[in-house]
């Protein structure tokens, strides 16, 4: 059985726990619930992660401990430690140019601004043959105050909009791993997610 690596990425402390830029996180949480995966930390591959399996699936999901800008340091420690492809690498992450109810699903796509991405590119040496879950968490308040913005939790307004469009992350993913990639652009994006 093959087997798919999930990346949720977000910082490790818990002063970022339940912020914009850890939605990433809170996806793989919600995810490991689902399949009753449970984690533990691994200080040489600088993560958390835990395995389990999906109707066509071994899937191994990660949550770095590197903080958000390092996170290509786990990746590549993790695909090489499994032995597993980049084509068969799928990264969760915030996405602040998506505002928040849309979630959009690329492959061999460029990092487009975001720094943990960035990263996973660079430590690859380049490679953008790997599948990103962007979930939105704008509107991108722009300029000087977005790097404030990412940081801050969500609101009580936003949370039941938040949990629905973590549980239709996690349909996505499974969608991607169980069918294919294209089903799950088609169904997925471009789609406003509503309470």
């Amino acid at each position: 059985m093959l087997t798919k690596l999930i990346i949720g990425l977000g910082n490790p402390t818990e002063e970022y726990k339940d912020t914009r830029h850890n939605i990433g996180f809170t996806v793989l949480n919600t995810l490991s619930k689902k399949y009753k995966i449970s984690k533990k930390k691994e200080k040489k591959l600088l993560c958390w992660y835990g395995h389990g399996k999906t109707e066509n699936y071994n899937i191994i999901l990660a949550w770095p401990t590197t903080y958000m800008n390092n996170s290509g340091n786990a990746v590549v420690k993790l695909l090489n430690y499994f032995k597993i492809d980049s084509k068969d690498l799928i990264v969760v992450h915030d996405e602040v140019a998506l505002n928040l109810g849309k979630i959009r699903i690329v492959f061999n796509s460029s990092a487009a601004g975001h720094h943990g991405v960035e990263s996973i590119i660079q430590s690859l040496g380049g490679v953008q043959e790997f599948t990103r879950l962007r979930v939105g968490i704008g509107p991108d308040p722009g300029g000087d105050i977005r790097a404030d913005y990412v940081l801050r939790k969500f609101t009580p307004n936003e949370e039941k909009l938040v949990k629905k469009v973590v549980d239709i992350s996690v349909d996505a993913i499974e969608i991607i791993i169980n069918e294919n990639i294209e089903k799950a652009m088609n169904k997925f994006n471009g789609v406003e997610i509503k309470v």
